[in-house]
């Protein structure tokens, strides 16, 4: 069993952030099991990683691979990949601090993913910070403290440096968290990505590559704007941060590129298209967030120049980040769908636009119907992950209610005949060729989407409420109760307090 989990782990899961190096972790891997056939000493925290690399690997296995296994082993892979976690805590307490080398920094950063896949985000920043601190110990954080290591091993610590940077800097915005690294005390180093033996100019790019332009990423937004990772950005500085994000876009290589369709790697090498889509939303999303104010405000006929430049630049910020969801979505699901990132920007993305529809009371929003198609396709989509993640679980649910609460302030009707919301449950989006369900290919886009309904003005696709144990609310909320939803684990990165929803009149139920 292990022999298919660690496979899968290097085939596929590892691409998602490439924290091992696959040839030396095959072959740790050959040696851990030759010594367990001889009886020697195992290394505990090669042993932790090994666990660590199992559990990460069931959240993301084929259909038939999870059946074989849990027909095996007579358990929910589920139940498997928690036994995994749950084996390696308990040896993971028992290596002190700086004892455990790389290998033991590697299976703290899984074990943050891990509890990423399971939307425990509070326990995966807090793992993380032990992980960057275990890093500190074992001095990655110093170029002095290297001397007389290979090539290699500085190699390996500079890419799991820059892993656990771009780690850092992302989940300080989403959290609201202050940075657990202080780049101004640390030198540091970018990986020079020569290990697999790519023609850095002119071949494929690195399979680390998409961490370190993260990295970049987020030392040219601190540098211009002092203070943007303190856990917010400034909205005085959207301008600012959106010159310097494009800037970061145009400087990517050619395979990775927004502006040209650069494909010529994509069959050969199958995580191009997935770095490229992660560096695309890294962006965009870093982007949208000192502009998401502008979907939350109630603009009256005199608002000035710069407030409806800035209210268009965050609608089409909003509208290109849906459709890099839409892409991301495509390219990772099902066998993929735990990836964390699909989820959380696919629902916070949709919420903002349903707040920008909500307050338009003049009928004023630029892209109006781009807007209600993409809400109408973050729906179906949400449902589809609903099976498949609890972020999903969680999310679907009130994404559809608040469509529906969009829909009637705006007064739009649905594109169904007489304006009725089609009961569509979970099993139905299984069904092949369901009339009711978005067949997800690569040509569905947000115009597409418009054309699945009638000839009329388009409306939002609600599909019918997911059941969500212990989250009992109704179809549709009157906008003052939203304050008070339940949103289980998901309150701890997202606050509904952002939408502005409460100040606004309720609706009639």
């Amino acid at each position: 069993m292990s022999d298919i989990l660690v496979q899968k782990f290097l085939d596929e899961t590892n691409y998602n952030y490439y924290s091992l190096y696959p040839p030396s972790f095959s072959q740790d891997y050959t040696t851990w099991w030759a010594d367990r056939a001889s009886r020697k000493p195992l290394t505990p925290a090669f042993t932790c990683l090994l666990l660590r690399v199992c559990a990460c690997s069931a959240q993301y296995l084929d259909p038939e691979i999870r059946q074989k296994l849990e027909s095996e082993l007579g358990e929910p892979i589920q139940t498997i990949s928690e036994n995994y976690h749950h084996a390696a805590k308990q040896l993971s307490n028992t290596i002190a601090p700086g004892k455990g080398g790389l290998a033991q920094v590697q299976q703290l950063f899984l074990t943050a993913a891990w509890f990423k896949t399971q939307s425990l985000f509070i326990e995966s920043w807090h793992t993380l910070s032990a992980c960057i601190h275990e890093a500190q110990e074992l001095g990655m954080h110093k170029t002095s403290s290297r001397t007389g290591l290979s090539e290699f091993d500085l190699e390996m610590r500079r890419r799991v440096w820059c892993l656990l940077y771009a780690w850092d800097w992302q989940m300080a915005l989403l959290l609201s968290r202050p940075l657990i690294i202080n780049p101004s005390c640390y030198s540091f180093e970018l990986p020079n990505m020569k290990l697999e033996g790519l023609d850095i100019e002119m071949g494929p790019p690195s399979p680390v590559a998409h961490i370190a332009f993260q990295c970049t990423l987020g030392q040219v937004i601190m540098q211009e704007v002092p203070g943007s990772m303190s856990g917010t950005l400034d909205a005085a500085h959207a301008d600012t941060i959106r010159n310097v994000i494009e800037e970061w876009l145009a400087s990517l290589p050619p395979a990775y590129s927004v502006s040209i369709s650069y494909t010529q790697w994509d069959e050969e090498y199958r995580y191009v298209p997935l770095h490229r889509l992660q560096l695309h939303a890294a962006g965009y999303m870093t982007m949208f967030l000192p502009f998401k104010e502008c979907l939350t405000k109630t603009f009256g006929p005199n608002i000035s120049a710069a407030e409806s430049n800035h209210r268009e630049v965050a609608v089409d910020t909003a509208l290109r980040l849906m459709e890099i969801c839409h892409q991301l979505f495509n390219h990772v699901f099902p066998v993929n769908a735990k990836f964390h990132l699909i989820t959380f920007l696919t629902f916070d993305t949709a919420a903002f636009l349903c707040s920008a529809v909500i307050h338009d009371r003049n009928q004023s929003l630029p892209r109006r119907e781009d807007i209600l198609q993409a809400i109408r396709l973050a729906c179906s989509m949400m449902g589809k992950l609903a099976r498949a993640t609890k972020t999903g679980a969680i999310c679907y649910p009130i994404l559809t209610r608040l469509a529906k609460s969009c829909s009637a302030v705006s007064a739009e009707k649905s594109s169904l005949p007489n304006g009725q919301v089609p009961e569509v449950g979970i099993d139905t989006f299984d069904a092949a060729g369901d009339q009711d369900d978005l067949s997800f290919d690569d040509t569905l886009s947000l115009e597409s989407v418009a054309a699945l309904g009638s000839t009329s003005t388009p409306g939002i696709f609600t599909p019918a409420d997911l059941p969500v144990p212990g989250l009992d609310t109704p179809p549709m909320m009157a906008l003052g109760d939203w304050y008070n939803v339940d949103v289980g684990q998901l309150d701890q990165i997202w606050d509904w307090q952002n939408l502005d929803l409460t100040l606004l009149p309720s609706l009639p139920s």
